[in-house]
């Protein structure tokens, strides 16, 4: 069998091709990792006993569930999401870009705006200007080790210059992607809120809470599928804008 050399432009071309494709596959990996710290905090939040407890105590009064107190919890569900989308990159970098990074400084971890004023000097590079010039170290240890694909290097005066790499069209469409993952944990949550509720409202509708009319408790449960409706939209409104800002170029 005839063995076949390549010509030098043939092992030019191949040396470019598997370049980039070995950078669009580390690219891609250092876009899950982002995510995936992100995520992690809907995660670690979702099985709280708190979020779904709607059983009256003996001190209160109505045993059915509040509307207000059902929208305040699932509001607060879209709060923990709208944070968590904020360390996520979008077509231009923001400060918030930095929130999610903690600092080993003084004996403790501290949030990197603590120690930090980040400043966006272009969409390829930012500055961390520290409080201190002495944390300049730690804060660059803190960035380069967050596992978003950053290489930062120490400047002048206690400041901290960081490169931010552009983002690929196949890497933006895997985030907003992962980011509908993330809007879908939400949503397990926020009906996980209703259903418990529900569960009262079932009781009273069915005569088996004290003091309770079978009216009160279809007004209460309308009450709260309007709550969980307007929740909803605003939810996917969330959503939708942090994925347009992921896919604009």
């Amino acid at each position: 069998r005839m063995l076949v050399i390549p010509s030098a432009p043939q092992l030019s071309f191949q040396k470019r091709y598997f370049a980039k494709k070995k950078k669009a596959k580390q690219e891609a990996a250092n876009s899950n990792n982002a995510t995936h710290e992100a995520s992690d905090n809907l995660v670690s939040d979702e099985y709280e006993s708190s979020e779904t407890n709607f059983t009256a105590s003996e001190e209160e009064e109505d045993p059915l569930p509040d509307p207000d107190q059902v929208k305040e919890r699932m509001t607060n569900v879209i709060s923990t999401l709208t944070k968590s989308f904020q360390s996520v990159r979008g077509s231009e970098p923001t400060p918030e870009l930095f929130d999610a990074i903690s600092v080993d400084v003084y004996g403790s971890k501290s949030p990197l705006s603590s120690v930090a004023q980040v400043l966006i000097q272009s969409p390829t590079r930012a500055i961390l200007s520290c409080f201190d010039p002495s944390t300049a170290a730690a804060v660059r240890d803190a960035v380069r080790d967050s596992g978003m694909n950053f290489n930062p290097q120490l400047g002048d005066g206690g400041d901290v210059v960081v490169p931010i790499p552009k983002v690929s069209n196949e890497t933006r469409v895997a985030i907003a992607k992962q980011l509908g993952g993330m809007a879908e944990k939400a949503k397990m949550r926020i009906r996980n809120i209703r259903r418990s509720a529900m569960e009262e409202v079932k009781l009273g509708k069915d005569g088996k809470l004290e003091g309770v009319s079978k009216d009160d408790a279809f007004r209460v449960g309308k009450e709260i599928d309007g709550v969980t409706e307007d929740v909803g939209k605003t939810l996917n409104e969330v959503l939708e804008t942090k994925q347009a800002a992921i896919m604009q170029v």
